[in-house]
């Protein structure tokens, strides 16, 4: 048994509940994983009795990965580790609050009307080591990727604390996720129409001329295709599939979560019969919800129609489990927490080590 005492900075909250988050026992850098016990002395204790000759890495959070622990200047504090053998331990916070999402309001275009919020998550580890670089992740509606007080309903996937977790417990190596705020046209841009040079194509210009630039000369990424995804839920996930067609020089991970199919008389389903062009290319995950639609009978068409997508993957010859990955989520719904709940399945899936 170790016992941990965890003093922390005199501006934080008596009523503010901590947690050890770490490896295994502590919860499997699940954000809120061993909680610590408020003292009369003002530090945090708990007593963990750990499996011998293992070292547990861990560090300090309120529950959640955007609030946790920094060094006194509010550099990312790297992990502690518990000895093999340790009877007692004790550690200072220095502070709380890693700065990981960076924000780009009025983000503006030369090829739509709308500008926009660009959000940019930098992985656990960023900070630290100037020299790597590190893959991409674009996704639509970004506003609800990370942030309660922008997603729809107030319910973000939580995007962010996924992928920390993820990336902490070595199940996907560290990657920037970029998010693209959808506007009042987000219909016109994210669904394409078949025969037609609309909104749709200048939105994919906008990712490719100018959003991937941008992060590409602000951030250290790496900008080949190969280490580059797109994704979204919804009319997101739809026009992921197009852009992965239409740009496959670009793209070469692609998320379709809950795709919109019906859109445009399934004009994709309709074009990908004939041929995936680009899309054949690609590393594609691709899922639907037991309910997706408010009716049984819709429900049952959504999921109906993305097996037939899957199918026509098979037929044009790529390999199931490899080249693409098919799931019908049981229980899953067309909202954000449904989407943010598989959201660690498509990132193992994409960019998984």
């Amino acid at each position: 048994m170790v016992e941990i005492v965890v003093r922390v900075p005199e501006n934080t909250s008596p009523w503010q509940q901590l947690f050890l988050a770490g490896d295994g026992p502590l919860g499997d850098w699940s954000a809120a994983g061993a909680p610590l016990a408020p003292c009369d002395d003002g530090a945090h204790r708990a007593w963990l009795d750990l499996p011998p000759a293992f070292v547990v890495r861990f560090l300090v959070t309120p529950g959640r990965w955007r609030g946790a622990e920094t060094d006194a200047h509010g550099r990312e504090h790297p992990p502690r580790s518990i000895p093999p053998g340790a009877r007692h331990l004790e550690v200072h916070v220095g502070g709380w609050g890693r700065n990981s999402v960076r924000y780009h309001p009025e983000f503006t275009s030369r090829f739509l009307p709308h500008a926009r919020t660009i959000s940019v998550w930098l992985p656990p580890g960023y900070g630290s080591d100037p020299d790597r670089r590190y893959p991409v992740f674009y996704m639509h509606d970004g506003q609800n990727l990370f942030d309660a007080h922008t997603a729809f309903a107030g319910n973000p996937w939580l995007a962010d604390e996924v992928a920390e977790r993820e990336i902490r417990a070595g199940r996907v190596p560290p990657l920037i996720i970029v998010g693209v705020a959808n506007t009042s046209s987000r219909l016109d841009e994210y669904g394409p129409r078949r025969g037609a040079d609309g909104p749709a194509r200048a939105y994919g210009r906008f990712l490719v001329e100018e959003v991937k630039p941008f992060i590409d000369r602000t951030y250290r990424t790496r900008p080949e295709p190969e280490h580059t995804g797109v994704g979204g839920s919804s009319m997101g996930g739809l026009i992921s599939l197009h852009l992965c067609d239409w740009y496959p020089n670009v793209f070469r991970k692609c998320a379709a979560m809950s795709p919109s199919l019906w859109w445009d008389r399934e004009c994709l389903l309709r074009t990908a019969t004939e041929s995936l062009a680009g899309l054949d290319r690609c590393r594609v995950w691709l899922d639907v919800g037991e309910y997706e639609n408010s009716s049984t009978a819709g429900s049952a068409m959504t999921v109906r129609r993305t097996r037939r997508l899957a199918r026509i993957f098979e037929r044009h010859g790529l390999r199931a489990g490899e080249q693409f990955e098919y799931v019908e989520v049981p229980g899953g719904t067309h909202n954000e927490a449904s989407w943010g709940g598989r959201f660690d399945r498509v990132l193992r899936f994409l960019f998984g080590v």
